[in-house]
């Protein structure tokens, strides 16, 4: 360990800054000392403001059957309990479908919309809005689950007139199902819980996640709902925030979700998410333009958040690689086993106290994902990362993406004989 320090300490000072940029060291670290700092978490269970507003939720469910019922059950459990639960079948080939029904026979949903074929999640969504009656609209994944205050922390953040649309906290439901499922529920505490709650400190949250948003329904409408292109949370919640609308992230509100539990399933859906994350920023929104007119300091801090601490350290990753082998030969492996050291040190420190601080049990399983956690944010997402954003750059590759079915998209981009086909 002091051999590896006095490596990093004898190293040129534009190799550490380097490798800080790459290797995101600061990050995590930043925000979970600015929270500390700040006291916010500590007012966290004062911030929430009561609220009576009627909330809707709409559940779009593709083969959503396995935790269907729990999700809404978790629902009914609500301290704000919702006005109306919305369950949208589309197009699903397992039980979904009788699933629902018997929970709208049972008094827990209160309509079962069909579509015969699968239309996406964003058209599920849209198309329950219509019939929803609620102020706020709640959309949820047939996965979520929810602490029983969970609606009425989310509902707190519409108290501000100004605010279109919140999320939540969010963790891993089945964090002890594997290595991988154990590795992204550290992932969501640092970059979630910690992350989301320092940049809406600044008013700088991007994106609202899918597995739980809320919107106000009047404002969802009038503006045309959820893209069924994109397919993505990600361009209503940017849209929001062009229209001048603001958008929050509730820390104090908890939801359960389940994650990928094998490496295969987290690449396929983590490359979606990255690919259609590039398309949205940089292509619809232009997000990479150094000056946009008009635009809020707010704005601009959420775009860099995204170009300094995503899209520049995976794209020079690899240069970065060349840079080092080219520079010190053999000595690039010690100094990139002295920075996972480093990194290593640094994981357990920002575990230790964002479990403190999001008053969190940690258990002991914790502590080994943690050995490996620097390698699996730094290295293994950056790389998938890395081919994800290259095979958009070059190939568009998130036209090919299922998450929106092809003949959706057929009928968007094709114009009237594509939608034949």
């Amino acid at each position: 360990m002091p051999e590896a320090l006095q490596l990093i300490a004898d190293t040129n000072w534009i190799q550490l800054a380097l490798a800080v940029i790459v290797f995101d060291i600061p990050r995590y670290t930043f925000s979970l000392l600015s929270l500390s700092l700040l006291g916010l978490t500590g007012a966290l269970s004062q911030r929430q403001t009561p609220i009576s507003a009627s909330v809707s939720v709409i559940l779009p469910a593709f083969n959503g059957g396995p935790g269907l019922l729990r999700s809404i059950e978790s629902l009914r459990r609500q301290t704000l309990a919702p006005l109306e639960i919305i369950v949208v079948d589309d197009g699903s080939t397992d039980d979904t479908r009788a699933i629902a029904e018997r929970a709208r026979a049972a008094g827990l949903v209160d309509m079962v919309i069909c579509h015969g074929t699968r239309c996406g999640r964003s058209a599920a969504i849209n198309a329950a809005a219509r019939f929803a009656s609620g102020e706020l609209l709640l959309t949820v994944d047939a996965d979520t689950l929810f602490e029983p205050s969970a609606v009425a922390g989310l509902a707190s953040a519409f108290t501000d007139p100004h605010v279109a649309g919140a999320s939540c906290n969010i963790a891993i439901s089945n964090e002890a199902g594997s290595i991988w499922t154990r590795l992204q529920s550290i992932e969501y505490l640092m970059s979630i819980s910690a992350g989301r709650t320092i940049l809406d400190t600044i008013d700088a949250i991007a994106c609202l996640s899918g597995a739980c948003s809320m919107y106000r329904r009047d404002v969802f409408m009038r503006h045309g709902g959820l893209d069924v292109g994109p397919g993505e949370d990600l361009e209503f919640s940017l849209r929001l925030r062009r229209l001048g609308y603001l958008v929050r992230f509730v820390p104090e509100a908890w939801v359960a979700t389940a994650g990928p539990i094998d490496g295969l399933g987290l690449l396929r859906q983590r490359a979606r998410w990255d690919r259609d994350a590039l398309r949205i920023r940089l292509i619809m929104y232009g997000e990479l333009r150094f000056f946009h007119r008009f635009e809020r300091l707010p704005d601009t801090l959420q775009r860099l958040d995204y170009i300094l601490f995503d899209l520049i350290p995976t794209l020079s990753f690899p240069f970065y690689l060349v840079y080092l082998v080219a520079l010190l030969g053999s000595d690039a492996f010690w100094l990139l086993a002295a920075i996972y050291v480093l990194l290593t040190w640094i994981s357990f420190f920002n575990l230790g106290l964002a479990f403190a601080l999001f008053k969190r049990t940690p258990r002991i399983l914790d502590l080994g994902a943690a050995l490996v956690f620097p390698i699996y944010q730094s290295v293994h997402l950056k790389c998938a990362r890395l081919v994800s954003y290259s095979s958009e750059i070059i190939f568009a590759a998130s036209g090919n993406d299922d998450f929106v079915p092809p003949r959706v998209r057929r009928a968007l981009f094709s114009g009237p004989e594509g939608a034949r086909r």
